[in-house]
């Protein structure tokens, strides 16, 4: 062993924690309490994920519910069968707080495609991580501006705008590794324009385009406590630039205990028709989920991905609208098989949640998320990206509330455990 590994390990020892310091201290490791609720730091206006409630200092599962500015996500996603803007809806909803007038969509609409020129940025592809080269193309966007710091709400306002408008270019650009500076449909909504550029202009359906809409409307916001939009909302306290807070949040998201979490989910789907094939034999897949909790199988984390939530415990609302949107997908590019296994594999999966770990819990988000996306014929490395495009209306909205309304540094404690 020499030097250098010797320092490795005795750093690696040095930096251990016991486990059990976190509750003698009561500290609240990963901002979460004892139950696994999570620790309120923060007011918001802007949306709510309710997974249950506290009854005498209880707590009792509720079907899951996800409310933007007030209205369920189901409410929104059956307004969007008027137009094909159900993204930009969502997006002004978060925004500017109020659903809008039909006028008011079609303006705001045309307003986020004249603002979407990725010909100021001058973007230099490289073999990196997608949401590496977007976090560039943010901060990029610093440099760009005559007046990149102005603290005011309006001029914040202006430059989220931006960002949400560029987003999927600079997204595009990298996938396509050409600049693309436009979008090819101006009538038509920003979900159908990303799959337009994607896969060409005649190579998707109409249902295509609107379930990718409607994932951009389910992953529009999730609350403020998620990862990401908390990085975000802890850098804007700072009262640093927009810009920062919404490269630092994809940062966040590209973990793969966050936003990467379905391509996890999809690898180890692929895994799992490895070991036993396509299949809706509970007993077989059954023994592949107590292995998966055992660390017998796959990454042997002892994680089955897609399934759980830290908030949602019944159900996941925007699984469960995923999953219709999939069922549709499926059906109409002969893709039952695939569809019946997953949904099989939920059920083994719960029921050895219920079984091993003693938990309810559900599918979350991520389970039929990548499937779908793949039915879309959208690659595995765009899914993590799309998520953070649509993600962008959440972050400009939550940044803009806390920039108004919390003027405190965000500054939590720890408690050193270390030697003196």
């Amino acid at each position: 062993m020499n030097d250098f590994e010797k320092l490795y390990r005795a750093n690696e020892e040095w930096n251990r924690i016991d486990p059990s310091l976190y509750a003698k201290y009561r500290v609240k490791s990963g901002l979460r309490n004892e139950n696994g609720t999570g620790v309120k730091v923060g007011l918001t206006k802007i949306s709510d994920v309710i997974g249950y409630q506290i009854v005498n200092g209880n707590k009792q599962n509720l079907p899951g519910r996800l409310i933007y500015r007030g209205y369920d996500i189901e409410e929104l996603i059956s307004l969007r069968e008027e137009h094909h803007f159900g993204y930009e809806m969502t997006a002004f909803l978060l925004i500017f707080g109020k659903l809008p007038t039909h006028r008011q969509l079609l303006d705001f609409h045309k307003e986020l495609i004249k603002i979407a020129n990725a010909e100021s940025v001058n973007i230099h592809y490289q073999p990196s991580n997608l949401l590496n080269a977007i976090q560039i193309d943010v901060l990029k966007l610093y440099s760009q501006d005559k007046d990149p710091d102005t603290d005011t709400l309006e001029e914040r306002m202006r430059k989220g705008l931006y960002i949400l408008a560029s987003m999927p270019l600079f997204m595009l650009s990298h996938y396509k590794k050409e600049k693309i500076t436009k979008y090819p449909l101006p009538d038509k909504g920003i979900a159908e324009n990303v799959l337009c550029i994607i896969k060409g202009n005649t190579h998707y359906t109409q249902r295509e385009a609107d379930v990718l809409d409607i994932l951009f409307m389910l992953h529009a916001d999730h609350g403020g406590g998620n990862n990401s939009t908390f990085t975000n909302v802890v850098m804007s306290s700072t009262g640093t630039d927009i810009y920062s807070c919404i490269s630092a949040a994809l940062g966040s998201l590209k973990g793969p205990r966050h936003g990467g979490a379905n391509i996890k989910t999809n690898a180890m789907f692929e895994a799992i028709i490895k070991e036993i094939g396509i299949t809706t034999n509970q007993k077989a897949l059954r023994t592949i989920a107590k292995r998966l909790l055992e660390k017998d199988f796959f990454d042997r984390s002892g994680l089955i991905y897609g399934i759980g939530h830290a908030i949602y415990t019944k159900s996941d609302p925007r699984c469960q609208v995923i999953k219709q949107a999939g069922k549709l997908l499926a059906r109409e590019k002969d893709a039952m098989d695939q569809y019946h296994f997953l949904e099989a594999f939920e059920a083994a999966a719960l029921y050895q949640m219920r079984k091993i770990k003693h938990v309810e819990t559900c599918a979350n988000v991520d389970y039929y998320s990548g499937f779908t996306y793949s039915l879309l014929g959208i690659q595995d490395n765009l899914f993590t990206p799309l998520f953070g495009m649509a993600r962008t209306a959440g972050w400009v909205a939550h940044h803009l509330e806390n920039r108004q309304n919390n003027r405190k540094l965000i500054r939590p404690a720890n408690v050193y455990v270390g030697q003196r």
